[in-house]
C-alpha cells in the first residue's frame, strides 16, 4: 500500500477520533460555565457531522476495520455522556433527576448487555435512553441561546435532506435492536 493511501485509510479514524476530543474538550468548557452552551452545541454539530461521514468514507474505500471504527458507537456515546455531565455541572439542567437518569440508563443499558450478551440489543437499548441527551442542549438553548437552537434545527433538517439513507439506516438499526430486545436470548 502506497504512502497517500495509508494516511487516506487513517482520515475515517480521525473524523471518529475527533469526537472523543470533542467530548473532552465539552467537559473543559464546564469550567466556563452556562456561557459555553453555545461552544458545546457547535462542538456537537461538530462531532455528528463527523460521524455522518466517517463511516461514509470508510464504505467507500472499502476501509478494513480499526480499534477505533470498532469502538465507534462507544465514543459517540462518551461525546453524548460528555454534554449531558456539562449541562449538569453547569446547572442548566437539574442534578438530581438527571444524574438519577443517567445512573438508571447506564444499568439497564449494562445489564441488557449482560443479560443477552448481544451488541446489538444493548446498541437500542442505549441509543434510547441516550436519545433525550443528544437533543437536551439544543431545547435548552431555546431558552439561553435561540440562536444554536435554530442552528441545531437547520443542521438536522440539512443532515436529513443530504444523507436521508443513513437515517433511515440508523433508525432501521434502532429497530432491529428493539425487536432483538424483545426476542428471548
Amino acid at each position: 500500500m502506497d504512502t497517500d493511501m495509508a494516511r487516506k485509510d487513517l482520515i475515517p479514524d480521525w473524523l471518529t477520533a475527533a469526537r472523543g476530543l470533542a467530548a473532552v474538550a465539552i467537559l473543559a468548557l464546564t469550567l466556563i460555565g452556562p456561557a459555553a452552551l453555545r461552544a458545546v452545541a457547535f462542538l456537537l454539530l461538530l462531532g455528528w457531522t463527523t460521524d455522518m461521514v466517517d463511516g461514509r468514507l470508510a464504505r467507500r474505500w472499502d476501509k478494513d476495520p480499526t480499534w477505533i471504527g470498532e469502538h465507534e458507537f462507544h465514543i459517540d456515546m462518551l461525546m453524548v455522556l460528555s454534554s449531558a455531565v456539562f449541562l449538569i455541572l453547569t446547572g442548566l439542567v437539574p442534578p438530581l433527576p438527571a444524574v438519577g437518569y443517567l445512573v438508571g440508563g447506564t444499568a439497564i443499558s449494562l445489564g441488557v448487555l449482560h443479560w443477552s450478551g448481544e451488541f446489538l440489543r444493548f446498541k437500542s437499548v442505549t441509543m434510547l435512553l441516550a436519545f433525550p441527551w443528544v437533543f437536551l442542549p439544543f431545547v435548552i438553548a431555546l431558552w439561553h441561546d435561540p440562536v444554536v437552537a435554530y442552528v441545531g434545527l437547520m443542521w438536522v433538517a440539512a443532515a436529513l435532506v443530504t444523507d436521508w439513507r443513513r437515517f433511515t439506516g440508523v433508525v432501521g438499526d434502532f429497530l432491529s435492536g428493539a425487536r432483538a430486545f424483545f426476542r428471548r436470548p
